[in-house]
């Protein structure tokens, strides 16, 4: 969900650098269309004491430990609700890079620093997920409900990692470095065996070593993001062609990996990512399970627990100046005497097609029993406005024809003012729901 309302930016990221240089118009220029504003941390009198990350550039700078942890201090002093991601040059030296290593996430580029863009953006997605959870947790416990947290605590002795690429010595390397950390190691030479592999195999990692941008590996990797079963698989990209690599990064967002970083970088690399993905993906698990909607079934939470939870979430937004954005959904009956059994059954199957399409950390509820509500936490109006026509649109294609003959479906979307009560805002989303349900019966 890419925030298109530049005047009211998505993210707010402090930049450090020891030269006191500041972000570059490149970065700034290429943050944009993300909705990200990065700011001079020099600058943060005039910008307030908030940032959702910090990004401290250490390129061209001299390897000093003392500077590096000052400037460190100085980004956690800020208050980054995301931490901090250090931005360094490919050319550093293995020992410096295990140093960094223990203090941030590293990313590593050349002149072109516009992967680091990516690194932001996950590191964003991660922490609103956790965050959710966070606050979920405490709806539930002033619910009086108990939380059961499958997956969370177990954890792995040993990862499975699936390796691809052309024979070379750069496969090589990455063979040897995955032997540090993996149990178990699945060399491939193709796409097609990639995907026969993933078939027969549960991986925790994929490395992936592309020759080219024509590379098959590449297209997988990026239908592997939108397969429902793999697209929770952490994949790495590495290469010799340091460019290919740059050019995924900052458009397709991939982590990728320096050939020369391969023999001391890879195995620690593999193992934050595995567990990473591993502790996303339980989360994900608890906030679609019954035990994380307090008892709701299909991901679905009931009226008063959202409110609840809702109330919740607007005190924070407001306390943290974050938008918060409801979706309406509704089957309008076409004509009187409907069979309620068939408008109740193609509500259920809208509610499970609407989990599908939207993130874990929306939580979605019941308002009637012809009316789903989506709370849609940091999306601004436009961006909820294109999410409720993708809605409407996926769930017309699904639903079978016989509904369609006895219901319209209409769905629209609010932004929450600051301040705003969750009965007004739902006031707000019904009004305008209405004035959907009235065009679409005065379209027909």
């Amino acid at each position: 969900m890419i925030n298109l309302d530049v005047a009211r930016p998505k993210a707010s990221v402090a930049w450090f650098s020891p030269s006191a240089a500041g972000p570059s118009a490149r970065i700034v220029s290429a943050a944009e269309p993300a909705g990200f504003e990065i700011f001079d941390a020099s600058l943060t009198e005039s910008k307030g004491d908030r940032s959702d990350i910090a990004v401290l550039d250490l390129r061209g700078a001299e390897q000093s430990k003392p500077i590096v942890t000052g400037l460190l201090a100085r980004a956690r002093a800020l208050g980054p609700l995301c931490g901090v991601i250090i931005l360094a040059s490919g050319e550093t030296d293995s020992a410096w890079r295990s140093w960094l290593r223990r203090h941030a996430d590293v990313c590593y580029v050349r002149k072109d620093a516009t992967p680091v863009v990516a690194a932001i953006r996950e590191r964003l997605r991660l922490a609103g997920l956790v965050d959710e959870m966070g606050e979920r947790i405490k709806s539930l416990i002033a619910d009086g409900r108990t939380c059961s947290f499958t997956g969370l605590g177990d954890e792995k002795t040993g990862l499975s990692v699936l390796i691809a690429g052309r024979p070379s010595p750069t496969t090589l390397s990455a063979c040897n470095a995955v032997r540090q950390t993996a149990s178990q190691t699945t060399c491939v030479f193709t796409a097609g065996q990639v995907m026969r592999a993933l078939d027969h195999c549960q991986f925790d990692s994929a490395i992936f070593l592309p020759e080219d941008e024509n590379d098959l590996l590449l297209a997988l990797a990026r239908a592997l993001r939108r397969h429902r079963d793999h697209r929770r698989l952490p994949v790495i990209l590495a290469a010799q062609n340091e460019d290919l690599l740059d050019r995924c990064a900052a458009r397709d967002g991939f982590d990728s990996i320096l050939a020369g970083h391969l023999d001391g970088d890879l195995a620690s690399r593999i193992d934050l990512c595995a567990r990473r993905a591993r502790m996303a993906s339980s989360i994900r698990l608890f906030l679609r399970s019954p035990a994380g909607c307090a008892g709701g079934s299909d991901g679905v939470a009931g009226a008063r627990f959202f409110a609840h939870h809702a109330i919740r979430v607007f005190r924070r937004a407001d306390e943290m100046r974050q938008p918060v954005s409801l979706v309406g959904l509704s089957l309008t009956p076409r004509q009187e005497g409907a069979p309620a059994e068939a408008i109740s059954g193609a509500l259920n199957d809208a509610l499970r097609t609407t989990a599908r399409l939207v993130r874990a950390e929306d939580m979605i509820a019941k308002l009637t029993p012809t009316t789903l509500v989506l709370l849609l936490r940091n999306v601004r109006a436009r961006d909820s406005l294109r999410i409720a026509e993708r809605l409407e649109g996926v769930i017309t294609g699904t639903l079978v024809r016989s509904t369609l003959d006895i219901a319209q479906i209409s769905a629209a979307a609010i932004e929450r003012d600051p301040g705003e009560s969750i009965e007004t805002a739902i006031a707000a989303l019904v009004r305008q729901l209405r004035v959907h349900q009235n065009a679409g019966r005065a379209a027909r």
